[in-house]
C-alpha cells in the first residue's frame, strides 16, 4: 500500500511538474497516476523503480513510500 502523504510530499519536494513525472514515468494520464497515489490502483514495479528515479528516492523512502502496511498508515 502506498503511503500517499509521503509520496505527495516527495513529488512536491522534487520540484518537478505532474505532467514532467508523467512523461519520464509512462504513466499515460493524469487520473492514473493520481488513482495509483490515492491507492485506488496499484503501481506496477516498473513504475515505482522509475519513480523512485525521477523523484531521486533513497531505498529507505521507497520502503517507506511504496510498501507501507495498512496497520502503519492508521496507527498514527
Amino acid at each position: 500500500m502506498t503511503d500517499t502523504a509521503k509520496l505527495r510530499k516527495a513529488i512536491t519536494d522534487s520540484g518537478l511538474k505532474r505532467s514532467e513525472i508523467l512523461k519520464r514515468s509512462g504513466i499515460k494520464a493524469y487520473s492514473t497516476l493520481r488513482d495509483k497515489v490515492d491507492n485506488n490502483r496499484e503501481f506496477t514495479a516498473s513504475e515505482i523503480t522509475k519513480l523512485c528515479d525521477i523523484l531521486c528516492l533513497s531505498n529507505e523512502q521507497r520502503e517507506a513510500i511504496f510498501f507501507a502496511n495498512y496497520g502503519e498508515l492508521h496507527s498514527a
